[in-house]
């Protein structure tokens, strides 16, 4: 995998110059080496619909002379840089201009796409994958690989997009294949249809002319929909950029999923304040390294976007600052290649069945967020991948079972292994009853919002026990034979117009019939939305609640023990073959101080961090060290076979190295 790779946008519309015409190939290479970079992605055809390379077809950019994208790509293989094509998909307005039967249609007429759409607007129109479009695009791709032969190290599709369209072409297609038009749920089926047979056709085509030609296709976000498509991607290039509208919750969710998915993966933020095309700007230098040494926490590589100059130059600055950052991960490379992750916890994705309405899933933003502020080692799965190596499976608010996901978890908790369930996760699909194997029976929504819970100090501790705690989202009544999880009570009454109390809910009252949450061996039921809840609210005794769940219910025991900040973000890896954990520990803050968008000024240091680091049977200590200082730490082996050592100062981002010797 390459670490150090540029995203370089060159969406470029009519220009009253000459295209790229102080274009430099020494100050180009100079800029790239300067940015220690070692993979650039090289736009061949652009949302505009021009292409930046010499050829006969007449999407050709009108003010281009030679063949400016071939100077660029030989200008980085003589440097050693990888180039990958990058093609536009869903957005093209010369083929929207000179084909608007290819656009994509809303049920009134109106048009989909980026911004404004309408005849005046400023903005890109969606094409349609089912009109003549389709046939247009693979002859300009087959035109850009003959052109490149022997040069083509990958191409990236953007813009993967079908949205429900209603398009002639649509509508016929989707009548032959006896669907509805009318139907939401037919509309869903046949754009997720068209889109999937877009990517195999193209990835069939390619791989007939280059075999072993990288592929990857954007669509903005990776989620289990991904599953029928995933042959036909070389890679994964996670688009996060936290200052646009991914924010920073996007890339830790996304990550934890992708990496479980057996390809290799990228995390691609922007070295813009705002987002792509923010022209004169430059992220801080501390939001741009946490962007980046947070994928390579996670065993990714690295893509930062920007974006050329009209007249073909680069900003030095930008390089100058990227540079800084991947000086620091060229450190890193001997050590970081096959990283393999060290969860024992696994959160089956919310999205298992249904497209997310966000790019970020409420209720798995809430999980990844209270573990990550825990500092407990999870991967994100969904319903093919083995559960075997976890510990703890937890199935967040939403999580409805097929009968095969219900057959599997069973298998998984007779064979001893654990489950936490909230709310809705654990019913059926297609019923109002949970899985029998789960012990529990329905009994509907609670009729009361929010509710109220009491904890026993003696068993949830002191900080729990210590008053009762209000929950601000939905409760859903089970009854069962466990024992109960704390217990649950009502407000005096719900909020409306006919009674309402103060400014908010009403104080609690009664007890309820039905329990708070319930726990069996192996299995612990919380009948609220908790992890919605703390997306949310950010409720610090939602986060304890599962803790306690986790830990004291389930008698789940951590590998990792630390006292680093909740805002700290700590990721434990091991290498295989170097028989060795990489414990890397990060502490930068986003805040928000702007309308629009969060960044990180600065990161915050952290002294004197105490770790102990559950060591695998038969697994010795060697040495600790600083990958960055260099510094050996002293370190002490417990009686529980846990490696403990302390590092004295974190400025921004280190890597410790627990190196040890199978016996």
């Amino acid at each position: 995998m390459l670490f150090r790779q540029v995203h370089l946008d060159f969406h470029t519309p009519e220009l009253p110059f000459q295209l790229g015409k102080n274009f430099d190939k020494q100050q180009f290479q100079a800029a790239l080496q300067m940015g220690h970079v070692n993979s650039m992605t090289l736009c061949a055809r652009d949302h505009h619909g021009h292409i930046f390379y010499d050829t006969t077809l007449a999407a050709r950019h009108p003010q281009m002379k030679g063949d400016f994208l071939m100077q660029e790509v030989d200008a980085c293989h003589e440097i050693g840089v990888r180039c990958p094509l990058y093609a536009t998909v869903g957005w093209d307005a010369y083929a929207a201009k000179q084909h608007p039967e290819w656009l994509e249609r809303k049920v009134d007429g109106g048009l989909y796409g980026f911004d404004e759409v309408g005849q005046l607007g400023p903005g890109w129109r969606t094409l349609c994958f089912n009109t003549g479009y389709v046939d247009y695009l693979k002859t300009q791709v087959t035109d850009m690989l003959a052109h490149f032969k022997g040069k083509v190290d990958g191409v990236f599709f953007d813009i993967i997009r079908q949205d429900e369209c209603f398009c002639d072409q649509c509508i016929q297609k989707m009548q032959a294949q006896g669907l509805d038009p009318t139907s939401h749920a037919d509309r869903l089926a046949f754009a997720t249809a068209t889109k999937q047979t877009f990517k195999h056709e193209m990835t069939a085509m390619i791989h007939a002319i280059l075999p072993d030609c990288p592929i990857f296709y954007n669509e903005g976000n990776i989620t289990p929909a991904i599953r029928p498509n995933l042959a036909d991607y070389d890679h994964l290039e996670i688009e996060s950029l936290a200052s646009a509208d991914w924010g920073y919750q996007h890339f830790p969710v996304t990550v934890r999923y992708a990496k479980k998915l057996g390809v290799p993966y990228i995390g691609m933020t922007g070295k813009f304040q705002r987002n792509w095309a923010d022209f004169g700007s430059l992220k801080n230098l501390a939001a741009l390294e946490y962007e980046c040494f947070l994928p390579i926490a996670h065993g990714a590589g690295c893509s930062i976007g920007d974006q050329m100059y009209p007249d073909g130059t680069l900003q030095l600055a930008t390089y100058k600052e990227i540079g800084q950052v991947y000086g620091v991960i060229e450190q890193l490379e001997p050590y970081i290649h096959d990283q393999e992750s060290t969860a024992d916890i696994a959160v089956m994705h919310t999205a298992l069945y249904h497209k997310p309405k966000a790019k970020v899933d409420p209720s798995l933003a809430g999980v990844t967020n209270m573990l990550n502020e825990a500092h407990l080692m999870f991967d994100i799965v969904d319903a093919e991948m083995s559960l075997d190596e976890y510990r703890v499976v937890i199935l967040p608010d939403m999580v409805r079972l097929t009968p095969p996901l219900a057959d599997k978890l069973k298998a998984y908790v007779t064979a001893g292994g654990k489950l936490l369930l909230t709310y809705h996760s654990g019913l059926m699909r297609d019923s109002d009853q949970f899985a029998p194997f789960l012990g529990l029976e329905a009994r509907g929504e609670d009729a009361f919002h929010p509710t109220y819970a009491k904890f026993d100090p003696a068993l949830a501790g002191a900080d729990l026990g210590k008053a009762e705690l209000v929950l601000h989202g939905n409760a859903y009544n089970v009854q069962g034979a466990g024992q109960p999880i704390g217990t649950r009570f009502n407000p005096m009454y719900n909020r409306t117009f006919a009674h309402y109390y103060s400014h908010y809910q009403a104080p609690i009252s009664g007890q309820s019939r039905y329990p708070f949450g319930l726990a069996t061996a192996n299995v612990a039921y919380i009948g609220s939305d908790l992890f919605a809840m703390y997306k949310e609210f950010g409720v610090r005794e939602y986060r304890e609640i599962v803790l306690y769940a986790l830990t004291k219910v389930l008698g789940y025991q951590r590998r990792l023990m630390t006292d680093a900040p909740i805002t700290a973000d700590v990721v434990v890896n091991r290498v295989p073959a170097q028989h060795d954990y990489l414990i890397h520990y990060m502490h930068y803050i986003p805040v928000r101080r702007a309308k629009r968008l969060d960044t990180i000024e600065a990161a915050t240091p952290v002294t004197n961090t105490h770790f102990a680091l559950k060591l695998a049977t038969g697994q010795a200590v060697q040495a600790v060290k600083t990958l960055r200082g260099g510094v050996q730490l002293p370190y002490t082996v417990t009686d529980e076979g846990m490696v403990a050592f302390t590092l004295p100062e974190l400025d921004n981002y280190e890597v410790i190295q627990v190196i040890t010797d199978d016996k």
